[in-house]
């Protein structure tokens, strides 16, 4: 969330410190317990497919845990279904051998928690030969935000993804580098990898932080470089987009975006999103991802992009389909209930009861991915629904399809199906349980949601999900200590006494100068040098769970507590203060 502000930049005299709801990998990973039941009907294939967009929830995770300093509970846009369920390997047993690029296989089970509804999986299979596949060359675009936002960590981790993307590439695959803040420029000219590594690596180490962030004038460059390149290409070519997705000049609306990143994936040029920064805009880059030719991933801390492409790259840049349109038509006497997997707005009634699914593409993954949907009503003979999926074949753009019937079998159900219906459970209710915290400013109640969720998870018997435990249990942590402070979102973190270590953009606020942040809603600071050395102002202060605000002034900061050093930020000023806990009192 952005604040607009005056630009008054005093802190102490004439400013100072003042929350939004929702908008949107090898092939060695061993085959789920469900896969071995002895079944001539199963076949397992070793290909895993995902759908594009975004394929983590990393962000939600570092916020909700704290590893990015944040207080109290999150707003739920980072968390979405699609990059839960894509952290998690669902591939479901195939019923028939997949003989071309992308085929469907559907399973169904009674409802945990609603009599009489059913819950299906519709799986992703392929009959390509994945390492093949991603052996394919590449040339790459990468695309670096280095706008001021992107200062210290956020820009260390681009640094260490290019280092480790530069390390992947090899004989016959190409890279430039592109980069943006208030202007856009060719960093590094498209070139070849092999013999050329190590002035790429210098020229990773030569970006500087410069400036706003026109992300609009800097992907306009962007697919211009890749474009360019097409003729070059020994195979595929892509932009690999490094940002915490905050434009703040010239076209910002996620509109503009998406249709740049369609009009490339239509040219043949797709785009991966890396996202790095405590303040990621994951709703925008949630959006931008979901459309034709794009996925999105987070890197939360240091060695977390060395491991994301040492795992992921080949599958990343690996589109297999594109346009896909996945149809549900149930069975007379059921309709279909709620569909996960997908943002909603790519959920459309095609009439009569059917529901389709566009889905932008589908990538090669670690782990399977598919579309999970809830059934309501009970069919006349054994069938729930007929599934069809027709797409578009990534390198030939020949429009194929696929169909299979669903029904529950007498063979049991899969354990990955199982799985997903304990996820697609955590999605709602911790989405309802963030809506009771911030709509309603009720804490308890949202606890109350979370504690029963982490009882539901415990009892599933499920394996696999001990993330999903901690992420759960800490959000049930802060929910409770939340409901002991009366009603008041105080985070307690922010109280105690701090020492300017570092500040820009404000007056009168010197280095060494000492803040004392009191439970009782005061904000005092004492002048450490200087004429006014010894001085103390007495100021009352407001607080949330993100922002900071003194009393009778109208500079807004948002903040974050890093160990033991709070952040005050206003990026729309520039204006910024470092205050390290001061423990010689």
């Amino acid at each position: 969330m952005r604040c607009f502000v005056s630009s008054r930049r005093a802190l102490l005299l004439s400013a100072c410190l003042s929350l939004a709801a929702l908008p949107a990998l090898a092939q060695d990973a061993a085959p789920p317990e469900d896969e071995e039941d002895g079944s001539d009907a199963v076949i397992v294939t070793a290909t895993r497919i995902t759908q594009g967009g975004a394929q983590d929830v990393k962000h939600f995770r570092s916020i909700a845990l704290d590893e990015l300093g944040e207080a109290g509970l999150p707003q739920a846009a980072g968390f979405t279904v699609e990059g839960l369920l894509s952290e998690h390997d669902l591939v479901l047993p195939a019923k028939k051998a997949c003989t071309q690029l992308f085929c469907v296989a559907t399973h169904a089970k009674p409802s945990a928690r609603a009599p009489g509804e059913h819950f299906i999986g519709i799986g992703f299979d392929s009959g390509i030969d994945a390492e093949a596949y991603k052996a394919e060359p590449i040339s790459l675009i990468a695309l670096v935000d280095r706008s001021g936002s992107m200062s210290g960590e956020p820009m260390a981790r681009v640094k260490e993804g290019l280092h480790a993307v530069i390390d992947r590439l090899g004989e016959g695959d190409r890279m430039g580098i592109v980069i943006y803040g208030t202007t856009s420029l060719i960093h590094q000219p498209v070139i070849e990898v092999a013999g050329n590594k190590a002035a790429l690596h210098r020229a990773v180490d030569a970006i500087e932080i410069n400036g706003s962030t026109s992300m609009e004038g800097g992907m306009r460059l962007g697919y211009a470089a890749a474009l360019a390149e097409r003729e070059n290409s020994r195979g595929k070519t892509r932009m690999m987009l490094f940002t915490d997705e905050n434009p703040n000049t010239d076209n910002t609306s996620p509109e503009g975006f998406m249709a740049q990143a369609i009009e490339g994936s239509r040219n043949g040029v797709g785009l991966t999103t890396i996202g790095v920064g405590a303040h990621f805009d994951g709703a925008l880059a949630t959006q931008v991802s979901s459309v034709r030719g794009g996925n999105l991933f987070f890197v939360p801390r240091e060695g977390s992009a060395s491991e994301l492409f040492a795992k992921e790259f080949g599958n990343m840049v690996s589109e297999v389909a594109q346009d896909l349109v996945i149809s549900i038509d149930p069975a007379d006497g059921v309709k279909v209930g709620a569909i996960y997997g997908v943002p909603g707005e790519l959920i459309a009634d095609a009439g009569n009861g059917t529901v389709t699914v566009t889905i932008g593409s589908a990538f090669l993954s670690s782990n399977g991915g598919g579309i999970f949907a809830t059934l309501e009503g009970d069919p006349a003979g054994g069938a729930l629904a007929d599934i069809s999926v027709s797409y578009t074949a990534a390198t030939t753009q020949k429009r194929e399809s696929d169909t299979d019937r669903v029904a529950v079998s007498d063979e049991g159900v899969p354990a990955n199906l199982v799985k997903a219906e304990v996820l697609v459970d955590q999605y709602v209710t911790t989405r309802a349980a963030l809506a009771q915290y911030h709509e309603k400013r009720d804490a308890k109640g949202a606890a109350t949601m979370l504690a029963a969720l982490s009882d539901r998870i415990a009892s599933s018997g499920v394996a696999g999900l001990d993330g999903e435990v901690e992420l759960v249990a800490g959000l049930q942590a802060k929910a409770s200590r939340l409901a002991g402070l009366g009603g008041r979102t105080l985070p307690f973190e922010l109280f105690g006494d701090w020492k300017v270590v570092r500040h820009k953009g404000v007056t009168d606020v010197a280095r060494g100068d000492l803040i004392a942040i009191t439970d009782d809603g005061e904000f005092i600071t004492e002048r450490t040098r200087g004429p006014a050395k010894g001085d103390e102002i007495y100021q009352s202060y407001a607080v949330n769970e993100r922002q900071l605000h003194i009393e009778g002034t109208d500079l807004v900061f948002n903040y974050r507590i890093r160990g033991n050093r709070l952040f005050l930020q206003n990026a729309l000023d520039g204006v910024e203060i470092v205050m390290e806990r001061d423990t010689t009192t």
